[in-house]
């Protein structure tokens, strides 16, 4: 480990002559990451922004401080950091490099922007940023030592830079996102090459990737994917660790031909440069290859960004790529590359390669889980007998403490709710316009706004106070989860809002008495709340084909084992809901508090199961209308009773559903499984049984 770069920059400017004819001094303030040097800065204020174009932040915190850190070096906060003088000889081989790559003289050459990540990790390799005379970056430089001049320490610097600018050759100079280059150098000391300078922002999701994956594919004929090197490295490292599952893996991929790709090997946001969708430069060919295994790089994308940027759990890295497996632009691209029936096989080869190939500095925990997770998930493996994987048995479990196992349980809780309105975040979805969906389904929409506008107009236009006194709200839900079944959640959404607004403001308007101001606003934000999360559950079934039948075989849990494995959760929400009654009992009758009493059945059945969800459903559904008598006549009436009673029925069994749905199909809910599904356990050991995936 070295803290300071001084000798590798002595090295990386020095010139074969025994003294400096011209020399010059470079100086720059060292940047740190866990204590290491990563990033060297000019010292000049006025190449500090330029100069952070070289570093690709992705991390939150990251993005941050390269945000503030020109901010930050024009005040005494940078003395705080450390510099680095060295004087460098004008006529070494570098520098007349880099001064002919730049078209700048070489007298003129100010002190680049350098890059030195790798440095203390495995390579003594770095990554310059070249400007022209007026500093607009115009070339990026790689550079790697020779292990020689390096101590003999980290030779794959020299290797790597030599393999990648091998592969630049190579690459095609008409197909997107393969970048040339541009200078060569190579000296007793160093190897260097230059590509161009791009600008951009590195991609947020996937958004017209498919366009590069698509051109990357090789015409030729389709090739058996045993011969691409990629699985003999796999097969090499992998096959003699966990034999059984290699045969599973082999099996589904015997004999199959797909069609070869250009591979990069690391394709991750911190490589990949976007000016657009139709615009994406990659850097960093170090791992590339002609003949790659297609889709891998696809998958890289996703696991390293959510994985190292984003840092999610195994789960939501599993529902990412998930996403990305139903999506219909990856669909396509599995038909043309001719792997659709071993795109799973092929993604958990994919993970293999990168634990026992790779072998990432960063998230290979993450990773191992993740293919835990989903090789049991998709049934390519069983999941391991409990002796087998050295599980305690149940009366040998530790019991902790009253206070922390009920944390435990409610943290549990609250993470399921929590993914319950998780979001996809790095596969773009295009939807159409919302006036190209009414062109092509103006008949749904006209319907369902006809329905909208029938049912304000019957209940305000009639002439029965009665009508006042009862609840209508699953009738304004028919055309939300009608549209947000058919088309996507924006015209649904829209429909709910109107839905929420209008009823209650017509009820002021007509009798303000019966629903004064106040409560006719509150009235609206919690029909609100209710209709978008309707909405946003159908449209999760939607988007993810949550429509299979779930198996219901298996032994059902019995309720005493449920309540002593989720007593705190179930005491919690017992005790939400005796809040609630009491809120609903000493306020309006007119006060809308459905979202609320909704709580309980949504968390009950995500957290137990559906039977708990639909019990809490119709306590709540009874206990509501059951308050309001004390406070109106009209709703002591049976028929009153009765019909607000069923009302609040169907919309919290509906809620229970479509829940309990999500929570048997959906990854991120994978710890509670479907009945007659495999039981699920995670070991880092490899002897355990595995079942093919048919």
């Amino acid at each position: 480990m070295f803290d300071d770069v001084t000798p590798f920059l002595k090295i990386l400017f020095a010139s074969e002559a025994a003294t400096p004819r011209r020399s010059v001094e470079f100086e720059w303030w060292v940047i740190r990451r866990k204590g290491h040097p990563f990033l060297l800065l000019p010292t000049s204020p006025s190449d500090t922004p330029v100069a952070l174009e070289l570093y690709s932040a992705q991390r939150f915190r990251a993005k941050i401080m390269r945000a503030l850190l020109p901010l930050l070096l024009k005040t005494p906060a940078m003395f705080l950091l450390s510099r680095v003088r060295v004087q460098v000889d004008l006529d070494s081989e570098l520098i007349q490099f880099m001064a002919e790559q730049s078209g700048v003289p070489v007298d003129q050459l100010r002190a680049p922007a350098i890059k030195v990540g790798g440095l203390v990790i495995q390579k003594a390799r770095c990554v310059m940023l070249l400007c022209d005379g007026a500093q607009r970056p115009v070339k990026v430089l790689k550079v790697g030592l020779n292990p020689q001049g390096w101590l003999g320490l980290y030779p794959d610097g020299w290797k790597a830079t030599e393999q990648e600018a091998n592969q630049l050759e190579l690459l095609p100079s008409h197909i997107i996102g393969c970048i040339r280059m541009t200078g060569r150098l190579s000296t007793p000391n160093l190897k260097a090459f230059t590509t161009t300078y791009f600008s951009g922002d590195s991609p947020r999701d996937d958004e017209g990737m498919e366009q590069l994956f698509h051109s990357w594919l090789n015409s030729n004929a389709p090739v058996p994917l045993e011969n691409l090197r990629s699985w003999r490295e796999l097969e090499m490292a992998f096959s003699r660790i966990d034999p059984q599952m290699w045969r599973v893996l082999s099996r589904d991929i015997a004999g199959k031909k797909v069609h070869s790709t250009i591979h990069h090997g690391d394709f991750a946001p911190w490589n990949i440069r976007a000016a657009s969708q139709q615009n994406l430069q990659v850097f960093d060919w170090e791992r590339g290859q002609m003949q790659g295994i297609p889709a891998w790089d696809w998958f890289h994308f996703f696991v390293q960004t959510a994985i190292l940027a984003r840092r999610h759990s195994e789960k939501r890295v599993a529902a990412e790529v998930e996403q990305l497996l139903q999506s219909p632009r990856f669909r396509i691209y599995a038909a043309a590359a001719r792997i659709t029936d071993i795109v799973k096989p092929l993604f958990l080869a994919y993970l293999l390669h990168q634990k026992w190939v790779v072998k990432p500095i960063e998230g290979g925990p993450t990773t191992e889980r993740l293919y835990e997770l989903l090789a049991v998930r998709w049934r390519l493996k069983s999941s391991a007998p409990a002796a087998a994987l050295n599980v305690p048995k149940p009366d040998q479990d530790l019991k902790p403490g009253l206070a922390a196992s009920a944390y435990s349980q409610l943290e549990f809780a609250l993470s399921q709710l929590s993914d319950l309105i998780w979001e996809p975040t790095l596969c773009a979805n295009p939807e159409k316009t919302m006036s190209s969906q009414f062109r092509a389904h103006w008949k749904l929409i006209l319907a369902n706004i006809l329905w909208l506008a029938g049912m304000i107009g019957f209940q305000f236009y009639s002439n029965l106070r009665t009508v006042l006194h009862l609840s209508f709200i699953p009738f304004y839900l028919v055309p939300c989860v009608w549209l947000a079944m058919k088309l996507d959640r924006r015209w649904a959404a829209s429909i709910a809002t109107v839905a929420a607004i209008a009823p209650p403001l017509m009820r002021h308007l007509q009798s303000p008495d019966f629903l004064p101001l106040e409560v006719m606003l509150w009235n609206v934000v919690m029909r609100f709340i209710l209709f978008q999360i309707v909405v946003v559950l159908a449209d999760r079934i939607r988007r993810h084909n949550f429509f299979s039948p779930a198996d219901q075989s298996g032994k059902i849990p019995s309720p005493k084992g449920t309540f002593e494995k989720h007593w705190a959760v179930i005491l919690a929400t017992g005790l939400y809901f005796a809040g609630v009654v009491e809120i609903d009992i000493i306020t309006s009758p007119q006060l809308n508090l459905l979202p609320l009493y909704l709580l309980p059945c949504i968390v009950l059945t995500l957290v137990v199961d559906r039977r708990w969800g639909a019990a809490a459903a119709v306590i709540t559904a009874v206990t509501g209308p059951f308050t309001m008598r004390w406070e109106d006549a009209y709703y002591r009436h049976f028929t009153v009773e009765f019909w607000n009673t069923m009302a609040r029925l169907v919309i919290f069994q509906l809620v229970v559903l479509l829940v309990d749905r999500i929570r048997r199909a959906d990854v991120l809910f994978s710890s509670h499984k479907p009945e007659g599904s495999l039981d699920v356990h995670f070991s880092s050991t490899s002897d355990t049984e595995f079942l093919a995936a048919k």
